[in-house]
């Protein structure tokens, strides 16, 4: 119909339904937990701001939980319809996390109406926060199942490998379904994961943040995204920290247990068979592959060594992508993902180190005693970080899973396993998950025209509800919450006062 491949086309549906729904879950984790951190700040410190700040953001977390369910549910539909055979084998035998996904929105279902809608019923405001903290638990547990599959899909387990690759994948046994939950690339991943998606999600809310702090003349108002911006800026700072040392941490994995997804990656290629680098590993900065050779690479020497090895000063061998592709003498190229991969995994540390810059400069202006909010070019700033945010975000995603191609299940052991004298590099390939029916194609139009129309229609309309309440009412409201908690807790102390005469 479209002169394109079903894989292709399959793939690129699925990449831009994973794209678009994963800037709702980002986002929608991001606003889950500064709701929590900022009604417990109002109830500690007795902040009409920060209340007035948690309430005005759960309308918009309402939103956008309801439009990620819907999301989900179209993700679910392509999941059955592009890829038929490899639901088959996640339905045998890794369908466990699916499951546990799906109780985790249940609790986020059941916890989000109560807190935002019986908001003025709650005589106990901690008992109210409470339900907060199940939202957040709620939509971190949902991700985090979601990438143990991810992770099974990387260092595939708890079937028979080496019979279904063999049967061509007509035959699943020995199926251990409580295997998928933990699998040797699970830790490294799911650390760096929780760290990233967030990072996104918060870099969302700093950005609206400031854009409505610039834009307010209202002082009052100026009171509350102020808070709004501390909580997320510090969120923000402590993260790209941990982001820095999961990410080391995931490469540092991805070498042992995935190596030729990590010397893609690092465009190391080795021409040698059986040569490593040891000690004096370059670290390629982009580049392209031209006739399966290196070319237009800068490199810094000795760097990716001293990254990779830290501890022992660089002395540790890097595997190259040659060596690791070749079997009898030959070298299967076909195995080999996307050069690109390279390329945006640099990118993507760039923007890490720019935006690692930017918050060292807002940690030195702060304790330099000077406001980072009175200056305009550090919100502006701000703004320009939270875009950068939400690209490296990602921008990761498509490098982790490009680096797959051409597997939708890679091999569950470190550079592939043999059987009957045939080497395999992974478990499925995408052709043999991908659907041949005609229906993915207007399936696919219509996606893309479902996702052009959902994205600015929710960001306007949250927008629009967030700015339905007088701010002055909002504030009345956050007053009412603490005195309801002040007067709780003074009744609470005479009746303990009554009990002890």
């Amino acid at each position: 119909m479209f002169n394109i491949s079903y894989p292709v086309w399959d793939s690129a549906m699925f990449a831009y339904t994973i794209s678009a729904h994963i800037l709702l879950v980002s986002l929608s984790m991001g606003l889950a937990i500064t709701v929590t951190i900022a009604e417990f700040l109002a109830l500690k410190k007795k902040d009409k701001y920060y209340d007035t700040l948690a309430y005005k953001l759960s309308k918009a977390l309402v939103i956008f939980f309801a439009v990620g369910t819907a999301s989900g549910t179209v993700m679910a539909m392509e999941l059955f319809l592009f890829w038929p055979s490899f639901m088959k084998l996640v339905g045998e035998v890794a369908m466990g996390p699916f499951y546990v996904e799906v109780f985790s929105f249940l609790l986020e279902a059941i916890a989000l109406p109560m807190y935002v809608y019986f908001w003025k019923d709650f005589k106990n405001r901690w008992e109210h926060w409470g339900l907060s903290l199940a939202v957040t638990i709620g939509t971190y547990l949902s991700a985090f199942t979601v990438t143990e599959i991810n992770a099974w899909m990387n260092t595939p387990n708890g079937f028979d490998v080496a019979k279904f690759v063999s049967s061509n994948g007509t035959v699943i046994t020995n199926v251990n379904p409580f295997a998928p939950f933990i699998t040797a690339s699970t830790a490294a991943e799911e650390l760096h994961m929780s760290g990233a998606v967030y990072y996104a999600g918060i870099a969302m809310i700093l950005g609206y943040l400031i854009y409505k702090y610039l834009k307010t003349t209202n002082m009052s108002e100026k009171m509350i995204y102020r808070r709004g911006i501390n909580i997320t800026a510090v969120f923000m700072i402590l993260d790209i920290i941990y982001l820095g040392a999961t990410g080391s941490n995931e490469l540092s994995t991805l070498m042992v247990i995935e190596p030729i997804k990590y010397t893609a990656l690092e465009l190391d290629l080795h021409a040698t068979i059986g040569t490593s680098f040891a000690t004096m590993a370059p670290e390629h900065i982009f580049g392209v592959l031209i006739n399966h050779k290196l070319a237009y690479a800068p490199s810094f020497p000795y760097a990716q060594s001293l990254l990779a090895f830290p501890l022992t000063f660089g002395k540790g061998s890097i595997p190259g992508l040659i060596p690791l592709t070749t079997y009898k003498g030959v070298t299967d190229y076909g195995v080999w993902p996307p050069y690109v991969v390279h390329d945006t995994l640099d990118l993507m540390v760039g923007f890490g180190v720019l935006m690692g810059l930017y918050w060292l400069y807002v940690v030195v202006q702060y304790f330099r005693k000077k406001d980072p909010l009175s200056h305009r070019f550090t919100l502006l700033g701000g703004i320009v970080v939270a875009i950068m945010g939400v690209f490296t975000m990602e921008d990761g995603w498509y490098t982790a899973e490009v680096g797959r191609v051409p597997f939708i299940i890679k091999s569950p052991v470190p550079g592939g396993f043999v059987v009957d004298g045939t080497k395999y590099y992974g478990t499925m390939t995408i052709a043999h998950a991908a659907s041949t029916s005609p229906l993915v194609f207007p399936l696919g139009i219509a996606i893309i025209i479902f996702y052009l129309a959902l994205f600015p229609l929710t960001f306007y309309f949250a927008g629009k509800v967030m700015k339905l309440s007088n701010v002055d009412e909002d504030l009345k409201l956050g007053e009412d919450d603490i005195k309801m908690e002040d007067e709780r807790k003074a009744r609470k102390s005479v009746s303990a006062k009554a009990g002890m005469r």
